[in-house]
């Protein structure tokens, strides 16, 4: 198979998980892995914008989503305010960036790995309807010194791909669940919104269904202890299902 077939294969790859994967975070998780193993690079972080409970500016930030490689837990923790940062000023000014070398940027006071030997690392934006959603961010090359320029067309093309996947991947959850479509249909009428700007933003989604089900709980007539009974169910399951994703992870 020659070079220009196999990279089509793997963005088709790339398209696929997301469609394929029962849920966005683990769908963008095998992304994460498979542009590490593609670009051959000891790590990758997908960021996606959020809006923080705790901000009553409405203004956006960068969350980490998932990651491939060795990443510390409180990096979820972390909120990155737009301008802010590397991947902040690439969700901001919707340029990315290919540094070869962290400690002779500007970005120096950013890195989180600035004691590594190789030092390169490159941030791309996430873009969808004429705005980023989020950065692509890998560092750490493990068969070169530093990233050159066709691994950062490579990655702002799996970038590409990744936006409009996760468009199209959350339109087929909404069509599959009554409810959740329902919901997004009254919050677009009440909001005068459009479909791109909820769709590719998993955090409106999710407070968006998250207020419908409240709304359709009390209206139904569940008290308030019933719909904490309600929700603590919910979180239970969930973690059932988190558990059975980490011993996968661990066989």
């Amino acid at each position: 198979m020659d070079t220009s077939n196999k990279f089509i294969f793997q963005l088709l790859d790339i398209s696929n998980l997301l469609e394929v994967q029962p849920d966005l975070e683990q769908g963008l998780r095998e992304v994460a892995c498979l542009s590490a193993q593609i670009l051959k690079t000891r790590r990758c972080s997908i960021m996606l914008l959020s809006e923080p409970e705790t901000q009553d500016n409405g203004a956006e930030y960068l969350r980490v989503f998932t990651h491939y490689g060795n990443l510390p837990s409180s990096a979820y923790q972390q909120i990155t305010p737009l301008n802010e940062g590397i991947a902040g000023y690439v969700a901001a000014t919707g340029n990315p960036l290919l540094i070869e070398d962290i400690t002779r940027s500007q970005f120096v006071d950013a890195a989180r790995y600035i004691d590594e030997s190789n030092k390169s690392l490159i941030s791309v934006p996430i873009p969808f309807a004429g705005k980023t959603i989020g950065t692509i961010n890998t560092s750490s090359p493990i068969a070169k010194n530093s990233f050159d320029e066709q691994d950062l067309e490579t990655m702002k093309i799996f970038a590409l791909f990744v936006g409009k996947s996760i468009y199209i991947a959350q339109m087929q959850k909404i069509l599959r669940s009554k409810f959740i479509e329902m919901a997004v249909a009254r919050e677009l009428t009440e909001e005068n919104l459009s479909e791109g700007a909820i769709a590719p933003n998993p955090t409106k989604l999710a407070k968006i269904v998250a207020k419908s089900f409240y709304r359709e709980l009390t209206q139904a007539g569940f008290g308030a202890n019933q719909v904490i009974e309600i929700a603590t169910e919910v979180l239970d399951l969930l973690q059932k299902n988190i558990d059975r994703h980490n011993k996968r992870l661990l066989r």
